[in-house]
């Protein structure tokens, strides 16, 4: 079979996206993925207004709220007991966030695709790409598991951290970043509804909870790598517990548990750069560059990514020459910020910065506006900021030791 204008391997948030908009422009594109949809995968779940921005454009938003109800839920953070809580500055009218598991998103995003005229083939694999990827010896096309040949003068690798695209052009990942967080998740039932995005963090663990699509609600906890050693249920039926300011244990004993507990251990969370073009290929979403998870961009920098590749086939800059300098450089100090926060917070360095921005309203709007690239975090975390709120702590009233509280 032949006769593509592109190959787009991965069907996810950045290959259904890419293969859409290359779709609207003309091009005849082929969607593989191994998966067949609707099906899960290990990931965030959060989308923010810039994204949201982005998918309603693409009539992504009108199919989910036509089969789902889809809540908007205000953003909130506590970190060692100080709250940093509210909207977002407003992106193309939307100023809240929402949570959607992926097996609903990516079967939404497919169909999208399919109904932009994308020829997608599901459950199949793609072993090889043919080409060397390099000057004089471009990608030209796929090698599927069966050894079919597809064709194409652009592949573009939507694979995800394991890229097979990556990996057979031999793209090895460079800046590597560790963060010292594990997570088990799961999904449940029977909460109250909620207009709230909670996240506590404590010295030696946290928790999000936020309600998904269709009155399902997600819990993750998050702790050191030992977290997801031994008993994975029971810790985290535990863990979960222990955050009573953020969610009562009542609410939890007469909820449904509705999936088994995922696991995603430290070694999963590593962050890496691969190059991110060359003759006749892309790499876009996680098969080129991951940040940590814990500031939840990877949707959000999928789409971005295939928005630029996309915009760039089809105006001014066809062979993707600005498209490595683009992502990297957008990419740079969020990369940075995913894994400073990608550690419990110690005490001396954790009450000082969120004492100050939950005391600072025009600060707390400007980190809340990291979440959708509005701000970047040398502009909130800035150095008189910092010395300012390091101050403020180390001069806030104490309790005398042995005096009595409340």
């Amino acid at each position: 079979m032949g006769g593509y204008d592109a190959i787009v391997v991965g069907a996810r948030c950045a290959g259904s996206v890419l293969a859409m908009r290359l779709a609207g422009e003309g091009w005849r594109v082929l969607l593989v993925d191994r998966a067949t949809f609707p099906s899960d995968t290990v990931s965030t779940h959060f989308l923010f207004p810039n994204t949201l921005e982005r998918l309603t454009a693409l009539g992504v938003m009108d199919r989910l709220q036509a089969n789902h109800d889809i809540p908007r839920v205000l953003w909130s953070w506590r970190v060692l007991g100080h709250e940093v809580a509210g909207a977002f500055t407003p992106v193309g009218g939307e100023e809240r966030l929402t949570c959607i598991r992926r097996v609903t998103l990516d079967a939404a995003l497919v169909s999208e695709a399919l109904a932009a005229g994308v020829v997608g083939r599901f459950g199949e694999r793609v072993t090889g790409v043919v080409g060397g990827g390099v000057a004089g010896d471009p990608v030209r096309g796929v090698v599927l598991g069966d050894g079919e040949v597809v064709r194409a003068p652009w592949v573009f690798g939507a694979d995800g951290r394991g890229s097979t695209v990556a990996r057979a052009l031999g793209l090895a990942g460079a800046g590597e970043q560790r963060g010292t967080l594990a997570f088990l998740f799961a999904y449940w039932t029977g909460f109250p509804p909620s207009d709230w995005f909670r996240m506590d963090v404590r010295e030696d663990s946290s928790l999000i909870c936020c309600p998904c699509e269709d009155g399902v609600h997600v819990l993750v906890l998050a702790g050191r790598p030992t977290l997801v050693r031994g008993d994975r249920m029971a810790t985290y039926l535990a863990g979960i517990r222990r955050f009573p300011a953020t969610l009562n244990p009542r609410l939890v004993d007469r909820a449904q548990l509705i999936s088994r507990v995922v696991v995603a251990p430290e070694p999963m969370l590593r962050g890496f750069f691969r190059p991110a073009c060359g003759p006749g290929w892309a790499l876009v979403g996680d098969a080129g560059h991951f940040k940590h998870p814990v500031t939840a961009q990877g949707i959000s920098d999928a789409v971005e990514q295939a928005w630029f590749v996309a915009d760039a086939l089809g105006g001014a800059d066809p062979g993707l020459d600005t498209y490595q300098g683009w992502r990297d450089a957008r990419a740079a100090e969020h990369y940075e910020w995913s894994f400073r926060s990608a550690h419990l917070p110690h005490p001396e360095q954790g009450h000082p910065v969120f004492a100050g921005l939950a005391a600072d309203p025009e600060a707390g709007q400007q980190w809340r506006d990291l979440f959708t690239r509005l701000r970047r975090p040398s502009e909130v975390f800035t150095a008189d900021r910092l010395a300012r709120w390091a101050a403020d702590w180390q001069d806030r009233p104490r309790v005398p030791e042995g005096a009595p509280h409340g």
